[in-house]
């Protein structure tokens, strides 16, 4: 049997299966379970063909518990804080990672404040909602949450500041490698890119104990306004004003992007960068046309996701009309959540500058 095997842990669930493979232990009694992770991998034998793909694989991240990839993130998140004995954290959010840190935080007994954008989606709200978190809406939602982690010395999980949103991860990797052994190329989106060093480092992890001898083509997908990786490789993306800010319209037209706390230059680009090269892979950009015929193409063989797993698939069909991938791996991150109008308004904060954070801060116990 392999060290990778051997170091599986089959007495738990998810993403605990690998708890001995994160860089910092989490003891079983603070290790928070909610079905996060084990996701899918799915083969589509139509999409094989249409794609000229021999064996296509889909990773069903949005099929999760808490409805995306960042449920495997919050779970090790919030279990460390639990374990280093937090009874309150914060978070700024375009919306999926605010959902799993309120799921994770209700089950650890721990107090949430959620940053929001106005632009956040009604139907991410009311699922944050569920779970009970203080919710604070404003146009400076991640300088507020920053300015709250700073004065209160209050823990923020957001991925692009925290270094240990990269833990969680690694699991996607682990399971693929599980389920389908190697693969030649792997497509995902990308904002802050925790998740992408995460994988890089899973399979740089797996080279290192003598698993696979290379590591798959890596893809950092991008679109929108979101564009800084993708950049390094097209140097000739050029795009309107209304495509940078992903509000273009058409008939049957998608927005694309990543929502309005996109991170538009991440702090681990470096690191992104040098995993793309070593793994021979690249940055690749989206535009709305590509995007609504691969949509289409999705949910016509019965796959309803979100943009940005879309633009993950838009992003290999692109890149495999160039290479003759064998088995490719698409990641689709993210829940399609349907719209809706009802939310609470009444348990809604509202904060522009410090004082107003101050003041909800000083009336903390009331105010849910």
């Amino acid at each position: 049997m392999s060290n990778f095997q051997d170091k599986i842990n089959n007495n738990e669930k998810g993403v605990w299966r690998y708890v001995d493979f994160y860089d910092e232990f989490i003891k079983s009694e603070n290790r928070l379970y909610l079905e996060d992770g084990n996701s899918n991998v799915i083969e589509i034998e139509n999409i094989n063909k249409i794609c000229k793909a021999n064996n296509l694989y889909f990773k069903r991240e949005d099929e999760n518990e808490t409805g995306s990839l960042k449920g495997r993130s919050l779970a090790y998140q919030v279990s460390l804080a639990k374990q280093n004995g937090k009874k309150e954290l914060v978070i700024s959010t375009s919306g999926n990672a605010g959902i799993a840190a309120a799921a994770y935080c209700q089950k650890a007994g721990i107090k949430l404040y959620i940053f929001i954008s106005p632009e956040t989606e009604n139907a991410k709200i009311s699922e944050m909602q569920k779970y009970n978190p203080i919710i604070i809406k404003s146009k400076k939602s991640i300088r507020l949450a920053n300015y709250l982690s700073a004065r209160y010395k209050i823990e923020n999980l957001r991925p692009s500041v925290n270094d240990s949103s990269i833990e969680g991860f690694k699991s996607i990797v682990f399971e693929i490698f599980e389920k389908l052994g190697r693969i030649d190329a792997l497509f995902t989106y990308v904002t802050s890119g925790s998740s992408f060093v995460g994988i890089g480092r899973a399979y740089q992890y797996l080279q290192e104990i003598g698993e696979i001898k290379k590591m798959p083509k890596l893809f950092a997908v991008q679109s929108g306004e979101i564009s800084s990786i993708a950049s390094e490789f097209e140097s000739s993306l050029s795009f309107s004003q209304k495509e940078r800010n992903g509000s273009i319209q058409s008939n049957n037209s998608v927005n694309i992007g990543a929502g309005k706390l996109g991170i538009k230059n991440t702090r681990r680009k470096n690191e992104i960068l040098e995993f793309i090269k070593s793994s021979k892979g690249s940055g690749i950009y989206i535009n709305n046309k590509d995007l609504q015929k691969a949509t289409k193409l999705l949910e016509k063989n019965n796959i309803k996701t979100s943009q940005e797993g879309c633009a993950s698939f838009t992003a290999l069909i692109k890149e495999g009309k160039k290479n003759n991938f064998k088995k490719p791996v698409c990641i689709l991150s993210g829940k399609l959540r349907d719209d809706i109008n009802q939310i609470n308004e009444e348990k809604i904060k509202i904060a522009e500058n410090f004082d107003d954070v101050d003041n909800i801060i000083i009336g903390k116990f009331n105010c849910c």
